[in-house]
């Protein structure tokens, strides 16, 4: 190893320790995960069928919701806790699993893959659902499915979390360098993506096709709304602050198996600092590839990614424009995965390095599997 590596590599060591990365006490627990970036912010809605016409997020228009049954992509999804949020605290009203007896005072829910909610609603299973773009915009502006918008997941909270990356800690204590190089590159993507996103933009037409050959979406004009639905971020800057409204919201609805006291900490603001950990994405965000020290062998990561899904469409830019190559990193994203919940169960079981999936599922996971 040469002085050049060596040195740079003890700058990274100083670097994170200072930072609070290197060798901390987090690091010791092995068997969780972190967040190390943001994905997306918003980028979801609610549909209905055209045969229940005049549904609005207004809160003051509870008769119209009771009895009504939406697909929601499951529990551990943001879409679904910010239904049940809408349903319960703005509308008054129950939001329980549909079985087979409706009531005016409740909101039922079924477990429906966003990707088959638009049949779902063909065959009159239900009677609208929230989904994640491309769906949400598929569904209601492909002029397939007889729905319409009742409103977007922006207008019942704005800007609020979606998608995240989250890491084992294990390997993010054992791999500062791969870290790193991998933020930095993803960022450059991100930014990347921002700038394709107008139409008539320089790379507008490279991104239309990254996202017909992952999204499973055709239409132009779907994919158009879809990508002016989502805010592609990396910041963590608000994400604590949604972390924290996620877990007190989970708390009050009684979904929480263990208490954030029993885990140790004192509320959950503690236990949002100890979730994130901003320190590589800050060291990260910006730099060119020839910032990093060079290494005899190309970096790969396992990475686990949610199928035909627009959020997290940056990395798959990021492969195709060869920014991750550019900065020797070389992905393997295997086999996308169904939901957050398998991401996560990938993650801890050691099948993935790290994985882009909702912040839902990581909070649950993490205070339901203490």
């Amino acid at each position: 190893m040469n002085v050049k590596l060596w040195s740079a590599i003890i700058v990274l060591m100083i670097a994170l320790s200072a930072s609070g990365i290197y060798l901390s006490e987090q690091t010791k627990v092995k068997d969780r995960a972190v967040i190390v970036a943001m994905v997306n912010e918003e980028g979801s809605g609610v549909f209905a069928s055209t045969e229940n016409p005049g549904l609005t997020l207004d809160p003051n228009t509870t008769e119209s919701w009771g009895g009504l049954v939406f697909a929601t992509p499951g529990p551990s999804s943001i879409q679904h806790m910010i239904l049940m949020d809408f349903v319960t605290n703005d509308l008054g009203l129950k939001f329980e699993l549909y079985s087979d007896t409706k009531s005016p005072g409740s909101v039922y829910w079924t477990q429906i893959a966003p990707g088959s909610m638009g049949d779902s609603l063909l065959a009159g299973d239900i009677d609208g659902g929230i989904a994640w773009e491309p769906h949400y915009s598929n569904i209601c502006f492909g002029s397939t499915y007889g729905a319409y918008s009742v409103g977007s997941t922006a207008e019942l909270w704005s800007d609020h979390p979606c998608c995240v990356i989250a890491a084992s800690r294990a390997y993010v204590s054992e791999n500062p360098n791969a870290i790193l190089r991998f933020l930095a590159a993803y960022t450059a993507s991100v930014v990347w993506v921002n700038g394709a996103i107008p139409e008539g933009s320089p790379n507008h037409s490279e991104l239309v096709q990254y996202v017909k050959d992952n999204a499973g979406v055709e239409n132009e004009v779907v994919i158009q709304e879809a990508l002016e639905g989502v805010k592609y971020t990396y910041s963590l800057e608000n994400l604590k602050e949604g972390l924290i409204r996620m877990v007190e919201t989970y708390q009050d609805l009684g979904l929480l198996q263990n208490t954030l006291q029993e885990m140790g900490f004192a509320d959950a603001a503690a236990f949002a600092d100890w979730l994130v950990d901003s320190a590589y994405l800050s060291a990260a965000e910006g730099r060119t590839p020839e910032s990093f020290p060079e290494l005899p062998d190309n970096i790969k990561i396992d990475i686990g990614v949610l199928a035909y899904d627009i959020h997290q469409i940056a990395v798959h830019a990021g492969i195709g424009e060869e920014i991750f190559d550019s900065y020797g990193i070389t992905l393997n994203l295997g086999t996308p995965l169904p939901d957050g919940g398998n991401v996560m169960n990938a993650l801890l079981s050691g099948q993935i390095d790290m994985g882009f999936l909702g912040s839902p599922p990581v909070v649950l996971n993490t205070v339901n599997y203490w």
